[in-house]
């Protein structure tokens, strides 16, 4: 059966912005200026490109999810379909019309009422005056704001003008739907009603694009994402596979180094064993297992904290986490050039599946890790279930060990992709 023809078509999409100091007046915008081209013999404006080279076709039915850190450009492309910015580069092809659920309520007169400002706003969103008026009701009633419907938006709080900005825009049943951030406002029960409608519009063949912090959600409701970064895409794929490597791309920002750039630490001969202490790369539920590990320092850590995570790699959900210091585990300051060996024994009680094996090293009392690796090896659960039940009851023990290896050998890249933990 042939493909349906895209609704929207990104070919090399780019967009650029100029950067400039700012001045809060114009004597010290022309000292600004002065000295910055005495000190560098640079223009005073400089350009960057927010959004660089992206491409994605979004069919009927399908939900483009847009994951990466903040100042990656995910906005931006929102505002480049939604037709409030224009492309410096490429091609933007959209079919229909388009809801955008950008900047909720920004459309608002805050003298108006609700009520006013439903006509207002779902007029500026193209939504003919009889639509407005059949849907009326199942806006308040989304909104939930029946109380305070004639009261002046401007006494509403940001919760209640987002929830009624979505339900205006929600209700335009346009072909393409736009949405940034919105489950981030209300309530639990508000952001499930925001969800449900989302899918239903994916159900009535709209396409959708979902931009979202929430990276459980992005995977769930996606038919693919892409991770964005300073404005490139660094991925395009599976849900979760995306997430993956959002995450160790996230979790590379937060590692300590030293001057020349080595790792702060590094992991060697890591590897799973069984109670008799045979090397294993399966196992059945239920069974008692044993994570070992050295971790050779680069750097001093004065109050190190090793964890412990299992990630299903079916959907790349951390199903367990914990580490030393969750546990009231405190350990010797690591120097420089030590190695310690690490051992933390659970118990498997997870149904069949492949999985992964985590791992960090950090100092309890800092931000950024020594060492972190999500996917430090891989395990294979076979046999029957033992009930469902997640909890692997880990105890971790730590062994000084003054010698380094004479092996520093890391772990291979393939198993260390993924995750913040």
């Amino acid at each position: 059966m042939p493909q349906a023809e895209p609704i929207i078509r990104a070919e090399n999409l780019r967009k650029r912005f100029r950067a400039a100091n700012r001045h809060s007046s114009l004597r010290d915008l022309i000292a600004g200026l002065a000295s910055r081209r005495r000190a560098t013999n640079e223009p005073a404006n400089r350009s960057f490109w927010a959004v660089d080279g992206v491409s994605f076709v979004i069919r009927p039915g399908e939900a483009l999810g847009v994951i990466g850190p903040n100042g990656a450009g995910k906005s931006t492309l929102l505002k480049l379909m939604a037709g409030i910015l224009r492309p410096d580069g490429g091609t933007l092809d959209i079919s229909g019309r388009v809801s955008a659920l950008i900047e909720l309520g920004a459309g608002f007169h805050p003298d108006l009422s609700g009520r006013e400002n439903i006509h207002l706003n779902g007029a500026i969103l193209g939504m003919p005056r009889r639509a407005i008026n059949r849907r009326f009701d199942d806006i308040v009633a989304f909104a939930e704001i029946a109380d305070a419907l004639d009261e002046p938006v401007k006494r509403y709080s940001s919760g209640m003008q987002a929830r009624l900005g979505f339900a205006i825009a929600a209700h335009l049943d346009a072909p393409v739907l736009l949405v940034d951030e919105v489950l981030s406002v209300g309530d639990r029960a508000f952001r499930t009603r925001c969800l449900d409608r989302m899918y239903a519009a994916r159900a009535a063949g709209a396409a959708v694009v979902f931009v979202s912090h929430d990276l459980e959600t992005v995977r769930r409701f996606c038919s693919s994402v892409l991770v964005l970064v300073a404005g490139r895409p660094a991925f395009h794929g599976p849900p979760a596979e995306a997430v993956a490597r959002y995450r160790d791309l996230a979790s590379a920002s937060i590692r300590l180094s030293t001057d020349d750039g080595r790792p702060a630490a590094i992991v060697i001969n890591s590897r799973i064993v069984d109670v008799s202490g045979r090397v294993v790369h399966a196992a059945g539920p239920g069974q008692t297992l044993t994570f070992e590990y050295s971790v050779s320092f680069n750097l001093p850590v004065p109050a190190p904290s090793f964890g412990f995570s299992l990630i299903s790699l079916a959907d790349q959900t951390t199903l367990y986490e914990t580490s030393s210091s969750r546990q009231d585990l405190a350990f010797a300051p690591a120097q420089a050039g030590e190695t310690r060996s690490v051992r933390c024994a659970f118990e498997l009680n997870v149904p069949p599946g492949r999985y992964a094996i985590g791992l960090h090293v950090r100092d309890r009392d800092a931000s950024l890790y020594a060492v972190e690796q999500s996917h430090a090896i891989e395990l294979e659960v076979v046999g029957p279930p033992p009930g469902g039940c997640v909890f692997l009851d880990p105890h971790i023990e730590v062994d000084a060990n003054p010698q380094r290896p004479q092996f520093d050998v890391e772990i291979p890249k393939a198993l260390q992709p993924v995750g913040l933990f």
